[in-house]
């Protein structure tokens, strides 16, 4: 399929409808740099590195979309925390900013076009819609305001703002809002179709339903309604399993929600059934690090028994997929999306 008939199946799914195959996109990330023979600092800080690794993606293992993601601190790195600068591994933070007002009073609002590395990025997505935009969909990604917070100033800060100081943890989160209406926008125009919205501290891992109705859902909501604006397809993604906290969730106006590898695939379906399309759910370390080809193939192919019914399910690994996994197992899964994935 090309990009428009994937388009037309993504859109599909998302309406709860039964597209003519299911979407493939594993989220690659890490597997896809290491495949295109880059070490990560040759991918993240070099547009064209960018393209080679998009362009081997699609041609080796045929992935429905392209989504560039190389870490979470792009758009963050302007307001002065300081992050590690690796070969081989993704950047870091290693001193955040202060968890105070007069921190968060000090903050302005980025320029995607001369801020750190986010000229690079838009680079990248702007070559990557030239060689690929035909063949596959584009992805791009901005951190759900929660989430975000832990960015700026730390977990542990977080932690402390959540049990003393929630107004300013939900100021925070505004600013962090009006950043994210800038870097959606710059990527949109850029020609990602879709932006991965990531929020993994907003999960049963870290806080109850009530705090996440209670402080993430109003914040990732406005996020995803600034995507929609903007014309874009929003995929919510925190890793989640729990079935209380996934009802929560799709107060959230995301296009589909990406689900963990340890959800129940099938009580998820009937819990968001009627009401969102469900993403993920394949295990990347159990199955395609560990598994053998034919559980691969297996699993890919229950998987798919199991969430298909009904529609509203695009294929999507539950985390991203570890640089060390066998390039014929990524292969094997693509394919098997693609012999058993149509209706």
């Amino acid at each position: 399929m090309e990009r428009s008939e994937i388009i037309e199946c993504i859109n599909k799914c998302i309406k709860l409808e039964k597209p003519t195959r299911v979407p493939c996109l594993p989220l690659g990330l890490e597997f896809d740099v290491a495949q295109s023979g880059l070490t990560h600092r040759e991918f993240r800080t070099n547009p064209d590195n960018m393209v080679k690794t998009g362009v081997n993606t699609i041609e080796q293992f045929g992935y429905d979309w392209f989504i560039l993601f190389p870490d979470d601190l792009i758009e963050w790195e302007f307001t002065g925390i300081a992050v590690t600068d690796e070969s081989k591994s993704p950047p870091a933070v290693i001193d955040h900013l202060s968890p105070t007002r007069e921190s968060l009073n000090k903050l302005r609002l980025p320029n995607p076009e001369s801020d750190g590395r986010m000229p690079l990025h838009l680079e990248g997505l702007r070559n990557l819609k030239q060689e690929i935009g035909k063949r596959a969909c584009l992805a791009g990604r901005i951190a759900a305001p929660f989430s975000a917070v832990s960015l700026l100033v730390g977990v542990e800060a977080l932690m402390f703002l959540m049990m003393e100081d929630r107004p300013l943890l939900k100021d925070f989160m505004v600013y962090i809002n009006d950043c994210n209406e800038i870097w959606a926008k710059a990527q949109l125009e850029a020609g990602a179709d879709i932006i991965w919205l990531g929020d993994c501290l907003a999960t049963s891992k870290f806080i109850s339903p009530d705090d996440l109705l209670d402080l993430a859902v109003e914040p990732a909501d406005h996020s995803a309604q600034i995507i929609r604006k903007g014309g874009g397809i929003s995929f919510y993604h925190g890793g989640e399993t729990s079935l209380a906290h996934l009802k929560v969730a799709t107060q959230i106006s995301c296009d589909a929600i990406n689900v963990g590898e340890n959800a129940d695939i099938v009580e998820v379906k009937k819990l968001l059934s009627g009401s969102k399309c469900v993403m993920g759910n394949l295990d990347p370390i159990k199955v395609l690090r560990e598994g053998t080809e034919q559980m691969v193939e297996n699993t890919v192919k229950e998987l798919l028994t199991k969430a298909m019914g009904g529609g509203g399910y695009i294929f999507c690994t539950g985390e991203g997929i570890p640089h060390d996994v066998p390039a014929e197992n990524v292969k094997i899964a693509v394919d098997t999306v693609r012999r058993h994935g149509y209706y």
